[in-house]
């Protein structure tokens, strides 16, 4: 008691009508022709649903792959602008940094000529000083040989005065 083998071919139900045909081709044929449709109609929607599905993914991964592009261009618009930022604000330190150098140059030449000044003004004032001082003191020598001279006048006056008393 062994089950009946199964086929890989389906076998479609015999209708009571055909039954009665002693021939068994005619008797089936009608219906394995409708069976037959049917299954072609099933592997026509099984293939269109395939292909569906297909379009389906070949659409996601279309659209997966244009907004990873959008996001690599956008990426990229951010980079360069970001890079055109750093060399522009470079641009901008290197020229605050020539003008600060050359700003503390003007400074450094500005001090040392005031310093020059200061001190060629000092020399001057000290040679004036020392000149001022020669003359004072040549000017004092002069008074004292005037001083002594009149004196030396005045004192052999002084002298015969002193004896006609």
């Amino acid at each position: 008691m062994s089950a009946p083998a199964k086929s890989a071919t389906p076998v479609a139900p015999v209708a009571p009508a055909v039954v009665e045909s002693k021939d068994w081709t005619k008797a089936t044929t009608p219906e394995l022709l409708s069976g037959s449709e049917d299954e072609l109609s099933v592997l026509d929607a099984k293939a269109k649903e395939r292909r569906r599905r297909k379009q389906v993914r070949r659409e996601e991964r279309q659209c997966r792959e244009a907004e990873e592009k959008r996001a690599r261009e956008e990426a990229e618009r951010k980079a360069c602008k970001e890079v055109e930022h750093v060399k522009v604000e470079a641009e901008r330190k290197a020229r605050e940094e020539v003008e600060r150098k050359a700003h503390e140059q003007a400074e450094k030449e500005r001090a040392e000529s005031q310093a020059w000044a200061e001190s060629q003004q000092r020399k001057a004032a000290e040679e004036a000083a020392k000149q001022r001082a020669v003359e004072v003191a040549a000017k004092q020598k002069t008074t004292a040989q005037e001083a002594s001279k009149k004196r030396a006048r005045e004192e052999p006056e002084a002298g015969l005065v002193g004896e006609v008393r």
